[in-house]
């Protein structure tokens, strides 16, 4: 690991400060270093600046500071060019950085060493109508919903084009596994490990009982088929709006091609981050 890029979170405390320990740290030890155009403005690197769209060019690995949402945006960045990432977290939570703040050059010696694993994790691939630019990518889920309107959400659900059902909701969450800890969680969705290979399909606050997740093959293409008149559907992956399905419009979502690669120093197991940052079975504390 020769060339580092870098993405970061501006509004992130320290953000400049460990910026600037890095780009020290790789003149020191004979790495090249690129930052993303709004970090390098903001840190006075623009001379090392990149475009994020270009940035994996010149990259061997991805340092994502910030925290998941950092992270979302790096896996765009890097997952369809197979390109590596570290997430160094300088949020809250942090779930899926893989390191904290004061073990920063500790894992910059690691990574000039290759003295590293690579996790991979599955992504999504997105096709929405009447976008020119081909498909889009998530790591973590593909979200349907009645966007800022009052109004139910009207839905039918296809599984390799075999009708699945239909959703009075609020809206649909296709996730992955590694998307099965965030929005789809929140939503009542299965934790699922992440280095599983599985489509969740979860409904958002739907207008019935009956209706619960249902887990899929990573093998099958779910297309999502607005079916309310006068009601616009909007689209968004990993939280970043798309567009959005005008009525009888579909869009299908199926397990991508590429595959996120994670930077991991034998750290903490999935389980145990379920229990320190979610506190995931935790038994209730009682009055004494």
């Amino acid at each position: 690991m020769k060339r580092f890029g870098i993405i970061g979170h501006l509004d992130r405390p320290h953000i400049i400060k460990i910026t600037k320990t890095i780009i020290g740290w790789s003149e020191d030890n004979g790495v090249e270093c690129r930052i993303c155009s709004d970090l390098a403005h903001l840190a006075g690197f623009e001379d090392i600046s990149s475009g994020l769209d270009e940035i994996w060019k010149c990259s061997d690995v991805i340092i994502s500071l910030g925290g998941d949402g950092s992270m979302l945006s790096s896996a765009r960045v890097a997952g369809p060019h197979d390109i590596p990432v570290l997430g160094i977290n300088l949020g809250g939570l942090g779930f899926l950085t893989e390191i904290s703040e004061n073990r920063l050059y500790e894992s910059l010696e690691r990574l000039k060493s290759d003295d590293f694993e690579i996790e991979e994790r599955m992504m999504l691939e997105a096709v929405v109508p009447d976008l020119d630019d081909g498909s889009h990518f998530a790591l973590n889920d593909v979200v349907f919903d009645h966007g800022y309107a009052s109004n139910l959400a009207k839905l039918d659900l296809y599984s390799n084009d075999h009708y699945v059902c239909s959703y009075d909701a609020d809206g649909i969450i296709i996730s992955s596994p590694t998307g099965s800890t965030a929005y789809s969680l929140s939503a009542g969705g299965p934790i699922m490990n992440p280095l599983m290979d599985a489509l969740i399909v979860n409904p958002i606050s739907p207008h019935t009982l009956t209706l619960r997740p249902i887990v899929f093959p990573s093998t099958d293409k779910i297309t999502v088929r607005a079916v309310g008149k006068g009601r616009k559907i909007r689209i968004s992956t990993d939280g970043r709006i798309l567009g959005n399905l005008e009525y009888e419009q579909t869009s299908s979502v199926r397990k991508s091609n590429h595959r996120l690669k994670l930077v991991k120093f034998n750290g903490d197991s999935f389980y145990e981050i379920l229990r320190k940052k979610l506190h995931w079975g935790a038994r209730p504390l009682l009055n004494s």
